[in-house]
Order: C-alpha cells, then structure tokens, then sequence
C-alpha cells in the first residue's frame, strides 16, 4: 500500500511538473504578447492624452479614460506574472521545497494570468469597434500644443526666481512695510499682515522685505517659517528653533517653547509667519513672542482677513490688489524674455499676442508667472503663439478659478512623462521643501523617466526638473554646488490642482481616516499618501504601487500599527515610503520581503536589530534609505545584512544609523551602485571598493591612519566619483589627495577630521575640477590659502577649525571663481590679508567665531559681496564696523546685506577653557 501511495504521487507529482511547465510556455507567450500591446497603447495615450484636451469632446475624454484603465490592467497583469515568476527563482533548499508546496496555487495563478489576458484581449476589440461606432476621430492626428520631449541640449535658459525679479507692482506698499518694521517710535513688538487670495504674490512681497537692506540692518534675529493648512504647533516651533538656532534638551513643544522665548528675549527678532490659514495658529504661537519694547516685529501672510485682524486689530491689514495691464505686461515678459529689457524684447509681430494672454489673465501674479514660464518653451513664432492663444478657450470666471484655468493650461501642455512627473508632487506636504534627489529616484522606481542613449537617468532627472520649473510649475529654492537643483517647492494653488488632476486619473489618493469607504479596487488609486494619524489601513487595492506614509514630525505619534497584516497584499507595490516611527513591536516589517516588486524603500526611526534579514528578497531594489534610533533612542543597525549587496538592480543606499557599521560585502559586489552614504571604514575599502567603479557619490566614516594605502590604491580607480565625504580623528589627506591629482569628474570634496599633515599638498596634487571644498578640524599650522586660492574651479569653500596660524593671505588673483566663503573657529587668526583683486566674484562672506581676529580685511572693500554674515565676535571688532562711525566701517558698507550677531561671551578671560562645548547655557 505504502508503495502503491508513493508512485501514485510521483506519478501526480510527474504530471503536474509537466502541465506546470506547458502553462509556463503559454503563459509567457501570452505576457509577451500583451507587453508589446501595452507598449503600443502607452505611445498610443501620449497622443491621445493630448487629443483629449482638446475642443471639450466628452466621448473622447470616455474613451481615452477607458484606454487608459485598460493599460493599467495589462501592467498589472504582467507584474503579477512577473511577481510568480520571481517568488519560483528564490535559491536553495527552502526555494525547491517552496515551489512544490505551493505548485497548486501556481497553477491556478497562472490560470488566472491566461483568463486576464483573454479579457484585455476582448476588451481592446470592444475599444477599437466603439471608436468607429461613436464617430471617435483618429486621435493620433493632431496633437495641440503639447510639447515634444525636450533634447537636454535646447532647455531654454531658466527664467529668475529671484523674489526681487519676480516682484512686479507692490513697490509702494513695500515702502510701507519697511517703514512700519524700522518706526523707531514704536518699540512695541507689532503684527503686521499682507492679505490676499492664492497667487496674489504674498510671499514674494514679504520675502522682499525681509531681504531688504534696511530691514535686515534693523534687527538681529530673523525667522521665517511656513505654517500651511495643516500645521501643528510642534512644526511650527521646530522651524522657528532651526531659523534662530537654539537647541533645546528635549523635542517637547514646552522646551522648544521655553528655548525659542529666552532666544527672542535678548535680541530684537523680524519673524515671518508665511502662509497662516486659522487663527489658531496665530493664537497658539504668539504664545513665544515676547515683548520686551526693543521695536521686534512679526509679520504674517494670510488669505483671511479675520486671521489679520486677531493678529493685530490696532493695524489696518496691507490687502494686495491684482495687477494693472501695464504691471501684468512686465511681469509676463519676464518671464518669456528672461534677462532682457521688457520695454524692447517683445517682437513686434507677437506684441498682440502677448497682449491677448496678458489680458486673459487678470492680473493675477501666478497665473501671469505660468503662463508667461508656458510661452517661454515655445517658438517665438506667430504660428506657436496663436496656439496658445486658441488654447485658451471660453471666458474665465473670476477670483481663483481664473488662475486654476492657467494653470490647467499649463499641465495640459506639458509632455506624456512630464505630467506623471509633475502629479508625483502631491505626493509630498503642502509647502515642504523637497529633495530633488529624491523625487528623481522615484520617478526612476516608477518607471517615469525616459531613455535617452548617452544619458544617464539622473541626467535625464534633472532635465525634467529645470523644464518644470521653467514653465514655473515648480519653484527651484537652492542649488548643488554643480548648479543642478537641490531642493524645490510647489505653489500650493499649484499642488491644489496637481492633487486634483491625479484624482480624476487615479494617480494617487489622498488617505485622509480608517473610517472611510476605501473597499471597492475597480478605479482605485495607484498610489496611497497618508499624512495624518491612523490606527488601522482600511484599503484594499492590491494593485497599489506606491504607499507613503509621513508623520515623522508629530509628537504624539502613537506606535505604528496602520499596516500590520496588510502590507503583503500589496504585492506590486514598487515604492514604500515610511516616514514614521516604527518601533520593536512593528512586526509589519517582515512582510516587505514579499514586495519582489519594490524598487524604493525608505523607512524612518526603526529598531533595526535583525529586522533586515529579508532584504535580499527584493531583486527589483534600486533605492534603500534606512534611518534609525534618532527620535526612539532604540536599536542600532549591528551588521548590515550581506544579501542586500546581492541585489544587482541596487543604486543607491543611505544608512543614517547609529552607529555607523562597515559595509562588508564579501564576494558580492553591486556593480550598478552609483551612491553610497554614511558607513563605516573597514576592511571593505581594500577589497570591494575598488570594484565600484560605478560609484558617484561616496561617504565614510571612522576612517585613519590605518586605511591610508587601502584607500589610497580604491579611491584611484573609482573614475566616476563626483562627491567624496571622509570623517575620521586622523585623516590620511596626502594619500587621498594624491589619489584624485589627475581625476576629472570630483567636484564636492568634504574632509571631516585632523589631517596628518601639517600644510595641504601643493596644489596641482589637488584635483582640478573640485567646485566645492569643506576641511573641518583638519588643524593646518600653515596657510592653507596657498593652495587653495589656485584651484581654477573652486567656488565654494568652508574651513572650520581647519588652521591653527596667526596669519592669513588671499593672494592677487587668487580665488578666480570663489562665490561663497566660510571661515569658523580659526581661533589662532589674528590678521587677515586680502590682495587686489583676489576674490574677484565673492558673493558671500560668513565669519564665525573667529576670536582673535582683529578687523576686517583692508582688501574686502574691493570685493563684490552681496552677503556678510558675522557671528559671534570681539567687542573690538565689533567696536571697529559699527555703522558710519567704526573706523572699519568704509570697508564693507557697501556690502547690501550685512546681519551682525555679536556675542559677548568670547571677552571672558576663562571662555577659551569652554568654547568648544557645543550647547552653553549662561544665567
């Protein structure tokens, strides 16, 4: 019987591997068949994305939304195909086992596949008969004025974003503000408030005045922090800490409360409140401002008048107007014509035309700054410009809903990738500063991005970013030391309508409580964003391909249970965002390692210990961010699993853990990994770093004497390496230096502890092209200005502790490039030289605790600075650049913004015994 029993199932056994297998044949037939369908109906929707837009037809808008439902389908069934197939290829025993355990659930899965595929099938034919049955144009024909996808080669030149380029039409009641904030006569702390509707130009009118020379010479302490819709009193006191630098014991809003008060008590402060829709958030943080009769101010930008009014009923609000036609037209130009006279640099065959858009505007600013970012991507043509034109159709109603039809506008213009690009903004907060890094990589993990031979990914990135904000959609608010944007903002009235355009295409959904109906899949969203407090996930797509999930900065976070049991299901998902804290308790984690499809993971403030063993079941990954114990004080990250330098698919890895651990990859080597960030020095560094000869972006810490060959030989042969970070107690700097003395592709360089060398190399050992150059704590004793001054490239350079000497000398033509320079804790530096013309294109100037110093250099009063930033001096030296009077003075007046911080506490004759503790509180 037992024999009988067991042929009788080698037999079944036998079978089912042989049926397995003809499914499989079919089954892939079948999925190659539909990815070359779902390619055609991709390139198919591009145009008919555009024809949709076009003259209102309601039966095209149908039938390409149903176009693209079906698209959505194909993808999910070839992932879901994919997904089967990846789970079958896990190695090993337990792999072997695990396939014919669960060899019936393949079958009916893939059974399942055949069905889907043979639905989209007949669905296609329904589609392409109701198109000739309901008189549906071939949609491919025209195409609008929708742009073509942008050779990197012809981007236009990036208009200003400057605020004092951008003001047009508010130069009276910047006067007036500016009066109100410098009125000697009244020392009371005073509100004062701009007031308008969205797009009006509030911001850009209060950032003019807080640049402003005069104001910026008539207080001490500044702030500017955005509220937004939804603000919490924690956020708003960690901005306002971070603006005025203090440093509380505790994150608790009474310490950051008790901190920020003391801070403003003993200085007069401008702070900014951008942005406050409730008067709560008024009546709340008002709570820190003290007065104390020094004339400290506050200024407030609001759409509601009654939040001006309980802010400070004695002062009439100042309510902006919309632009007259003479003011629209400057600013429109500006925009299309960027750096160029407005009087003169409209063509005169297009001046009606710029006369129609104009006037279809209204005068309000942002839709006057859209539009005119929109023309300037187009053809100085008349043909081009009548498109646009007749682009515009209908009357506009009044108020905002006139800005939102530019705006629309401008979305529908831009190209197929460019829109799923701009849609993945209202993934982030409203008015939060955005990485640019980091919405590139997930575009790339969405799949938005184009090819292009001969350009990278990340090229193609920030093309897509300078084109966005070209056209004004985006605003880019800092730049790398390369020029490529940093980070970046969106206009809310701008993500108001991004949000609102990915709801009508189920791009994303906003998760706003558990409570909601979210149980029906059939036109779900692809993307989930959670922003507030939830208990428990009550979603059921499983077709999800994004889910983030941020409330990092709530201080009242609960520990985090929303996903527990249900992150499994979503099996195609491809980006995983978790800017949470998940606790030891969080058993969710596990799940992930079903995620075969996930190419973005990013999770916050975990207890990593032995959570991470899965890692290498997520063959898709390209990016891993890992951030751990800096709220909870718990794990730290002991070893980073060795199967996670498996995954060939693996580009960048950020492992802010504490404490760093070395990145021991053994015989496995990710050759794709082009980043990799804040990990330990180790034995790694001889035998796999040379390896990654794809590495752009490199980071180590704990780094000695003891690496100096190791790193040396590895550092030599990484080609590609553009940023290069070292922190350790004692730095081999002529090894590395050496290393990079005919490499052409570093620019950032920053090195982080004392080198051991008394002077820095001569400088043709140094690389180049360096752009960007920080030595901190390197404790030179000979001028390293030697050196330096001669890097042809160099335009960014900060020395803290990095100089023990008394003396210090910028040479005549020295520093041909420099536009920003930092100078911190040289405590030895008594004199400093500055030759003619040294420093020639200077913009910024900090000095910083520099306690010995005795005046300022005789040679800045050539240099062309638009900044000086002075902290914490000697009361000589401030005695010496008092205003008009100091004797010093003549050098830097001309210097337009010039914030002086000035403390008393370096004159005490025991304060070198505690300068360097970092956190010191005095009563």
């Amino acid at each position: 019987m037992a024999e009988a029993a067991v042929s009788f199932l080698v037999e079944k056994l036998g079978a089912l591997i042989v049926q397995e297998a003809i499914n499989l044949h079919e089954g892939r037939e079948q999925v190659e068949w539909l990815k070359r369908e779902l390619e055609r109906m991709q390139c198919f929707l591009k145009d008919a994305d555009a024809k949709k837009n076009e003259g209102g037809d309601n039966r095209v808008k149908h039938w390409v939304t149903e176009m693209r439902d079906l698209a959505f389908e194909a993808e999910d069934i070839i992932d879901t195909f994919m997904y089967f197939k990846l789970r079958r290829q896990q190695p090993g025993c337990m792999g072997f086992m695990k396939r014919f355990v669960f060899i019936f659930h393949e079958l009916v899965s893939r059974h399942k596949v055949h069905v889907d595929v043979e639905r989209v099938k007949t669905k296609l034919h329904e589609l392409s008969r109701s198109r000739e049955v309901y008189g549906i144009s071939n949609i491919g024909e025209t195409i609008g004025t929708t742009s073509q996808p942008r050779s990197q080669n012809v981007i236009p030149i990036l208009p200003q974003l400057r605020d004092d380029i951008d003001m047009v039409g508010f130069d009276d009641e910047k006067k007036k503000i500016v009066l109100e904030l410098v009125d000697k006569s009244n020392a009371n702390r005073s509100v004062i408030s701009i007031v308008g509707m969205g797009g009006l130009g509030k911001t850009t009118l209060a950032k003019s005045v807080y640049n402003d020379l005069e104001v910026k010479r008539s207080f001490n302490i500044f702030a500017w922090v955005i509220i937004s819709q939804q603000y919490t009193i924690h956020e708003i006191l960690k901005g306002i800490s971070s603006e005025i630098s203090v440093t509380p014991s505790t994150d608790t809003i009474r310490d950051l409360s008790v901190a920020i008060s003391e801070k403003l008590q003993n200085g007069k402060y401008l702070i900014v409140l951008d942005d406050v829709w409730q008067e709560d958030a008024w009546t709340e943080s008002q709570k820190i401002f003290p007065d104390v009769n020094n004339g400290s101010r506050v200024i407030i930008t609001t759409r509601f008048v009654n939040v001006a009014n309980i802010a400070n009923p004695t002062i009439k609000p100042h309510e902006l107007r919309c632009l007259d036609e003479r003011e629209s037209r400057e600013l429109f130009l500006r925009k299309v014509f960027p750096n160029q006279n407005t009087e003169t640099c409209c063509p005169t065959y297009l001046v009606d035309y710029a006369h129609q858009l104009v006037q279809r505007c209204g005068g309000l600013p942002l839709a006057l700054v859209v539009l005119g970012g929109l023309v300037s991507t187009k053809p100085q043509t008349q043909d081009a410009w009548h498109k646009v034109v007749d682009s515009m159709k209908g009357q506009f109603v009044e108020g905002g809903k006139k800005c939102l039809e530019i705006l629309a506008l401008s979305y529908n213009d831009l190209s197929y990738y460019l829109k799923s690009c701009f849609l993945y903004f209202g993934c982030f907060k409203e008015d939060a500063k955005i990485p640019t890094k980091e919405i590139i990589r997930l575009w790339l993990a969405e799949g938005f991005l184009p090819t292009n031979n001969g350009t990278t990914t990340k090229e193609i990135g920030f093309d897509c970013l300078e084109e966005l904000a070209q056209r004004c959609l985006i605003q880019v608010t800092e730049r790398e030391y390369d020029g490529s944007a940093k980070y970046c903002r969106i206009h809310d009235l701008l993500r108001d309508m991004c949000i609102s355009e990915a709801k009508e295409s189920i791009f994303l959904k906003l998760y706003k409580n558990d409570t909601e109906d979210c149980t029906t899949t059939a036109n779900a969203a692809r993307r989930l964003i959670i922003f507030n407090e939830i208990e428990t996930l009550n979603y059921s797509n499983s077709k999800l391909r994004g889910l983030f999930y941020n409330d990092l900065y709530d201080d009242y976070t609960p520990t985090f249970k929303a996903l527990k049991g249900q992150l499994g299901r979503f099996k195609l998902l491809r980006v995983l965002c978790l800017k949470t804290r998940i606790t030891p308790k969080s058993k969710f984690l596990s799940e992930i390692k079903s995620l075969i499809h996930l190419r973005y993971l990013e999770l916050h403030e975990c207890d990593l210990k032995g959570i991470l063993s899965w890692i290498g079941h997520l063959y898709n990954l390209q990016t891993f961010i890992l951030n751990s114990g800096r709220l909870l004080n718990t794990g730290s990250l002991e070893k980073i699993p060795d199967s996670l330098w498996t995954i060939g698919n693996l580009r960048h890895v950020y492992l802010q853990s504490t404490p760093r651990v070395p990145p021991n990859m053994g015989n496995n080597v990710p050759k794709n990994l082009q980043t990799l960030r804040r990990v330990n020095a180790g034995s790694w560094i001889g035998k796999t770093l040379p390896k990654l000869t794809n590495l752009c972006e490199l980071s180590i810490e704990e780094v000695s004497n003891d690496h100096a060959d190791a790193l040396s030989s590895s550092l030599s042969k990484l080609g590609r390496l553009a940023s290069l970070a070292i922190d350790g107690n004692e730095i081999p700097s002529d090894n590395i230096i050496t290393a990079f003395s005919n490499q052409h592709c570093l620019k950032k360089l920053r090195l982080n502890g004392s080198l051991n060398s008394k002077q820095l190399p001569h400088n043709d050992v140094f690389p180049q092209q360096l752009v960007e150059l920080r030595l901190l704590g390197s404790g030179l004793e000979q001028d390293p200005m030697a050196t330096l001054e001669k890097l042809p490239c160099l335009k960014y350079l900060k020395l803290f502790s990095a100089y023990r000497g008394k003396q210090m000398i910028c040479s005549a033509t020295g520093f041909p490039q420099l536009l920003s320079l930092e100078i911190q804790h040289l405590n030895e530096l008594e004199e400093w030289k500055i030759e003619e013309k040294a420093m020639s294109c200077l913009k910024s100037l900090e000095i910083y605790r520099c306690i010995r110093l005795k005046m300022i250099p005789e040679g800045l009063k050539n240099v062309p600075l638009d900044q000086l930033k002075l902290f914490v001096m000697p009361e000589e030296f401030k005695t010496r650049i008092k205003e008009n009077t100091g004797e010093d003075w003549y050098k830097i007046q001309h210097v337009p913004n010039t914030p002086f911080i000035l403390i008393k506490e370096n004159t005490g004759e025991d304060w070198y015994k505690i300068q360097h503790v970092p956190n010191i509180s005095i009563h």
